[in-house]
């Protein structure tokens, strides 16, 4: 027997969408099955959809608009600044390096320098000071943080 083709816009779909994108401890009702008797569905029918191409779609642009969400991120961000100044959690190493690795200010940042005179035309002192300027410049970046 074919198939009806699947209207990811029905509010049913987008529903178990929404309930998919949602971490399993917040997710309402808890458990598929509920969900598809909320739904008055089957609980294969929502198993079935799994193995639709436009559910799949559906679920990977929504999936990624929500771990996209600026929300989701500050969420994320606070929580590891709890659990990195927290001397008692056990993970708070852990938790700063991954809040200083997401920030990116464990990273020395990326310089270009941009010449528009031919390097070969260059003097030697010319040369020499463009280079020291720029790293004089990098080594003050790099104390800013820590002073």
């Amino acid at each position: 027997m074919a198939q009806a083709p699947l209207n990811v816009n029905d509010w049913r779909c987008q529903r178990y969408l929404n309930w998919l994108c949602t971490p399993p401890d917040d997710r309402e009702p808890r458990y598929k099955k509920d969900l598809a008797e909320e739904l008055g569905l089957q609980h294969r029918t929502l198993n079935t959809w799994h193995d639709n191409a436009d559910f799949l779609k559906a679920w990977e642009k929504l999936y990624l608009k929500t771990i996209g969400d600026p929300g989701v991120k500050l969420k994320i961000m606070q929580t590891l600044e709890q659990t990195a100044t927290d001397n008692d959690d056990p993970k708070h190493v852990q938790a700063a390096k991954a809040y200083f690795e997401i920030e990116g200010s464990m990273k020395p940042q990326r310089m270009e320098v941009q010449v528009t005179k031919d390097a070969a035309k260059l003097s030697d002192d010319e040369l020499e000071n463009l280079l020291a300027a720029h790293a004089q410049s990098e080594v003050e970046r790099r104390r800013a943080p820590s002073e």
